[in-house]
């Protein structure tokens, strides 16, 4: 009787302990589900990046064209794309990291932002190897919390939570990922295009040309002194203009059909050590807001709004803007 009531004993335990490990099984997998990364890729191996953008029935490509150039098409049209735009994509994936699991069922896609009508879909490519397909969703911030205890200078350097959650194509979980995802990609062409003028190290600068329909104004560097048309430069302007200039970008493209009225009337040429030379035009239009078209050679195909924040007053100044104040 005793042996028996062991036997029993011992099959009642396994039987609760077979029934508790399916349980746990069946739940722990529940709350371990989610992946240790949304998607695992070299980013150096991407070729092209597909953007798409239902909301704006849009769709951008981004394609390698060298060691690191890129460029952008799309409606039609096809540009030099702006390099730190892709570093910043490709490294938003080389971070992408799941810190939750924010739903499992395709219900919540459209509160998300990550359905097929609702999210912006980004699909990275090796050639014609597809790398990942990924649902870009909505995006949420959380202040950080401030303590009694804190003065407002501690308070100002806490960062808040920046939230963006995703979802991969063939998958129905949706991932809360941080940082503001979203922000890297805009709903129109312009966005992703080579906005550089001039992108130079100043102190490599060493001559300035000014070629105008009724003047020529010449600037070289002397051993650190500055001569316009072989006269002493007031020093700190030229180097004032050289700030202003050295970096120059602008985002204000214009339509490729705008109209120029004549050739190119206004030239600015920069040259010095360490790069190519560059030359800045400046094209009469017949649109009088425009006035005139700027370009620049280190981006081909580029054409600026001249008038938008003062592009045209900046580069295609007069002698006024090298010359010593008069007394």
């Amino acid at each position: 009787m005793f042996k028996k009531l062991n036997v029993k004993t011992l099959i009642i335990i396994l039987v609760v302990l077979a029934a508790i490990y399916y349980i746990s099984t069946l739940t722990g997998n529940q709350e371990r589900s989610f992946r240790d990364v949304v998607v695992e890729i070299d980013t150096a191996d991407v070729t092209n990046i597909f953007i798409n953008i239902p909301k704006e029935n849009l769709e951008i490509v981004l394609s390698k064209t060298g060691q690191s150039e890129w460029e952008v098409s799309g409606m039609g049209n096809k540009y030099p794309a702006d390099r730190s735009i892709v570093t910043n994509i490709l490294s938003q994936f080389a971070k992408m990291k799941p810190e939750r699991l924010a739903a499992t069922s395709e219900a919540k896609w459209d509160a998300f932002e990550v359905s097929d009508s609702t999210g912006t879909r980004v699909i990275l490519k090796d050639g014609k190897n597809e790398l990942a397909d990924i649902f870009i969703g909505k995006f949420s911030y959380s202040q950080p919390p401030q303590s009694a205890q804190q003065n407002p200078y501690q308070q100002q350097q806490q960062r808040g939570t920046m939230t963006s959650f995703v979802r991969l194509t063939d998958d129905t979980d949706v991932y809360a990922v941080d940082g503001f995802l979203k922000m890297a990609y805009q709903n129109d062409i312009n966005s992703y295009r080579n906005k550089t003028l001039v992108n130079v190290n100043k102190n490599d600068i060493s001559k300035l040309e000014f070629r105008y329909p009724d003047r020529a104004i010449s600037l070289t560097n002397d051993e650190g002194i500055w001569m316009m048309n072989g006269q002493p430069a007031d020093s700190a302007k030229t180097v004032n203009f050289i700030n202003s200039i050295y970096r120059l970008n602008s985002s204000n493209f214009v339509d490729p059909s705008t109209q120029k009225i004549s050739d190119a009337t206004y030239k600015v040429s920069i040259e010095g050590s360490n790069f190519t030379p560059i030359e800045l035009l400046a094209y009469p239009t017949s649109d009088t807001l425009i006035k005139f078209v700027v370009t620049s050679s280190i981006n081909p195909g580029a054409e600026f709004d001249g008038s938008k924040a003062t592009l045209y007053e900046k580069v295609f100044v007069d002698e006024t803007a090298f010359l010593p104040d008069m007394e």
